[in-house]
């Protein structure tokens, strides 16, 4: 008698069923992680946009603009000139390092910095040093402050437009320093990707 030492079809057919469970399950994870962190900039923008409503209708001003006033926010020691744009010298004090950290000295954000898991968030008038989307914003005069995110990947930067605003980053109120990207192409990582901050 010859002795086989081969694999059976129903062997075989098991192993691929494994495979394809894993897979799946790797194909759904990854899907899973980007809903994540879409939902993660999303709620960050609901976050700043809060803070700043609750910080103008306590402080009379926006943070970062917001004229210095001694001790009436703890840890802070200086301020802006009030005139409603936050320019470049400004930005800084809204959040992060370095700055003044406005929203977070006053209590309305849990940390003196934000990001996403891809780059940085910055709060700024549309036209400032600060701003990469400048151009952008050029047909919309209303807007004059935003949040400006560094650095998203290009389906992250579609999909929060379309769940914020038109699903284009060259029109609307979300815009983009690029008008269009492919995953993993052209503009991906989109430079910078912005929504009014009010």
């Amino acid at each position: 008698m010859r002795n086989n030492n081969g694999f059976t079809l129903v062997e075989i057919s098991m192993v691929l069923v494994i495979i394809g469970i894993i897979l799946t399950g790797i194909l759904k994870g990854s899907s899973i992680i980007r809903t994540v962190q879409v939902n993660d900039a999303i709620t960050i923008v609901e976050d700043i946009r809060s803070a700043t409503a609750i910080f103008k209708d306590r402080y009379h001003y926006l943070p970062g603009d917001w004229p210095y006033t001694a001790g009436e926010i703890s840890n802070v020691s200086a301020g802006g000139n009030g005139n409603g744009a936050i320019n470049a010298a400004e930005s800084a004090n809204v959040f992060g390092a370095g700055g003044q950290n406005h929203l977070f000295n006053a209590g309305l954000i849990k940390s003196p910095t934000v990001s996403t898991w891809f780059g940085g968030v910055t709060v700024s008038v549309r036209s400032a040093a600060t701003s990469g989307v400048t151009a952008a914003f050029a047909t919309l005069p209303n807007v004059i402050n935003i949040i400006q995110f560094a650095g998203l990947p290009c389906d992250v930067a579609m999909e929060m437009d379309t769940k914020l605003d038109d699903g284009n980053l060259a029109t609307g109120n979300g815009r983009a320093s690029v008008a269009t990207c492919i995953s993993g192409g052209a503009n991906d990582p989109v430079p910078f990707y912005a929504v009014p901050l009010q």
